[in-house]
């Protein structure tokens, strides 16, 4: 919930490379037609689902779910979902991981760059 304060009160701008949250951000992302009544009443510079396309990266933290991917990109884009685990609190033994990457429903680059090439980018590394 502190990332909606930072967007209603115009300080997200700041952070240079914007947010990560984890976990599909406790789905707050899921309700961000809700949080778009902030256009109304915060004064913002942009409209709400912009600050959420411009400033958030997003991971899985374990949470293997092809569903929440797909609304995830719908949401805030490919460039800027990160694949991660929860290791060890979430830990399943059996590849469940390489699995969720493998039938993800990602494809070529947008795979790719979820699978590290986002966060390769977000940290300033090259391959």
């Amino acid at each position: 919930m502190d990332s909606l304060i930072l967007v209603r009160d115009g300080l997200i701008d700041w952070l240079a490379n914007g947010l990560v949250q984890t976990t599909w951000w406790e789905v707050v992302l899921f309700y961000s037609e809700r949080l778009s009544a902030l256009d109304r009443v915060a004064n913002l510079d942009l409209p709400f689902a912009d600050y959420l396309r411009r400033n958030l990266h997003i991971t899985a933290s374990g949470m293997f779910s092809r569903d929440y991917l797909q609304r995830a990109a719908s949401i805030v884009g490919t460039d800027r979902l990160l694949f991660s685990t929860d290791y060890p609190y979430q830990y399943r033994p059996g590849r469940d991981a390489r699995r969720f990457i493998d039938d993800c429903g990602l494809t070529g680059e947008d795979l790719a760059a979820f699978a590290h090439g986002n966060w390769e980018r977000l940290t300033a590394r090259s391959t």
